[in-house]
């Protein structure tokens, strides 16, 4: 039997050609699929995978809480995240929330492929283009002080869709929030940031890698 796998990604098409991918190895069974957060959190509980490829922001709860929630519900999946995003603090979030590997979507299917299997033989796997930011991170290189915030996983998402244009309602459809709590989410990110103008929250989410210029 091979190496079994859930895939969690919000996109069906995505997920396809990812399942495709691995079908075409050998050695991989995809056991489930999940398109947000609960979802995933269902399949390594009723699935027990081998290993977990998810990306960062699933819908209703982020990737990170996902792994950080299956550890503490005493599984033993490895966890590769395959993400849209590889800002430094993506990639430190990341492995503090106990990820074993983490690749953009923007590399190769070898890089992929060279993922699963390192992070599936028990090895750390960090794609080329991510793996700078984890260079930074181990010379302990310090952003400028408004970047030293502790963001939360759902401020981060919340602060993506606001950097990619969306409104407070449109926010609250996406992530499954009433528009109530994502203002909070918005005020709570300006105070913290000390940022009050949208333009500025655009511009402190391409630094750090949240949003792509």
């Amino acid at each position: 039997m091979g190496v079994r796998i859930v895939l969690a990604d919000s996109q069906v098409l995505f997920r396809g050609a990812v399942r495709a991918l691995i079908d075409r190895a050998g050695g991989y069974e995809i056991v489930a699929e999940a398109s947000d957060g609960h979802e995933a959190l269902d399949c390594v509980e009723n699935h027990a995978p081998d290993l977990v490829i998810l990306e960062t922001l699933l819908p209703r709860i982020a990737g990170t809480e996902v792994v950080r929630s299956a550890k503490l519900k005493g599984s033993r999946a490895l966890f590769l995240f395959l993400s849209d995003r590889a800002g430094r603090r993506d990639v430190e979030e990341a492995f503090k929330a106990g990820a074993n590997g983490y690749v953009a979507k923007s590399d190769s299917t070898s890089d992929l492929l060279a993922a699963i299997e390192g992070v599936s033989s028990g090895q750390v796997y960090v794609s080329p283009s991510a793996s700078g930011r984890l260079v930074e991170i181990a010379l302990g290189r310090h952003l400028p002080e408004s970047s030293q915030c502790d963001l939360s996983g759902r401020e981060r998402e919340v602060l993506q869709l606001i950097a990619e244009g969306l409104s407070s309602k449109e926010i609250a459809v996406t992530l499954h929030l009433s528009v109530r709590t994502v203002d909070s989410h918005r005020a709570n990110l300006m105070e913290k940031l000390g940022i009050h103008k949208v333009s500025g929250l655009v511009r402190y989410a391409i630094r750090e890698g949240i949003l792509s210029p």
